[in-house]
């Protein structure tokens, strides 16, 4: 069970879907907003010290600067470190992703294998078929 602070959760879901949402109407300038209440919030609890791998993986996820987002996606792997049970796939997969976009196949290869091999671990079908699809995209390159 992963040990997301119930209050937290909420606020990212709802953050995150109102991101979406303004995504899929095609109003950028709210999904602008949005994301700039995620990224405060992130900053927030940064502060306050209760940063948390969940939270800093969904800013990466919604982080449209490859770059900025990678950072971001590193950061969460850290943090997960110091959270018991947190999964990492998702992460390493993700990172993996903005890697092969950046052009860094190498690197997003390494973290292909070790994202691939935890969601195998932990019984992730959708995972392994998405870092499987990604390692023939970043072998394709």
């Amino acid at each position: 069970m992963r040990n997301i602070p119930p209050e937290m959760y909420e606020r990212v879901y709802d953050l995150a879907l109102s991101i979406v949402n303004a995504t899929e109407s095609g109003d950028a300038a709210l999904h602008e907003t949005h994301y700039q209440s995620l990224l405060a919030y992130h900053q927030e609890q940064t502060a306050l010290g209760r940063s948390h791998p969940f939270l800093t993986e969904a800013l990466a996820d919604f982080t449209e600067d490859l770059a900025t987002s990678v950072r971001y996606f590193k950061l969460s792997l850290e943090q997960a470190r110091d959270v018991p049970h947190e999964p990492i796939y998702t992460k390493m997969i993700s990172l993996a992703e903005r890697l092969i976009q950046l052009g860094q196949f190498e690197m997003a290869e390494a973290y292909l294998r070790d994202g691939r091999a935890e969601a195998v671990r932990c019984s992730e079908p959708d995972w392994i078929k998405n870092a499987d699809e990604l390692m023939k995209n970043c072998r394709n390159a």
